[in-house]
């Protein structure tokens, strides 16, 4: 397991996340934010960027 996966299990099990399978999870984020980075690179909006990864981070929280 990969230490994002192990970061995202933590996550989980402390309830700030909810539970999914971690790996699968760690690639897609890490996938995200190097797509949002070369995009930023190109001449990208970084505020556009930083609030479209705040959206998708947001999505992830646990409900209560």
């Amino acid at each position: 397991m990969t230490y994002q996966a192990q970061a995202l299990t933590a996550l989980a099990a402390a309830g700030i996340i909810a539970d999914q399978p971690a790996e699968p999870l760690a690639r897609l984020l890490s996938g995200a934010m190097n797509e949002t980075a070369l995009r930023i690179a190109r001449g990208g909006d970084p505020h556009a960027a930083e609030q479209a990864l705040d959206r998708l981070l947001a999505g992830l929280r646990a409900t209560a």
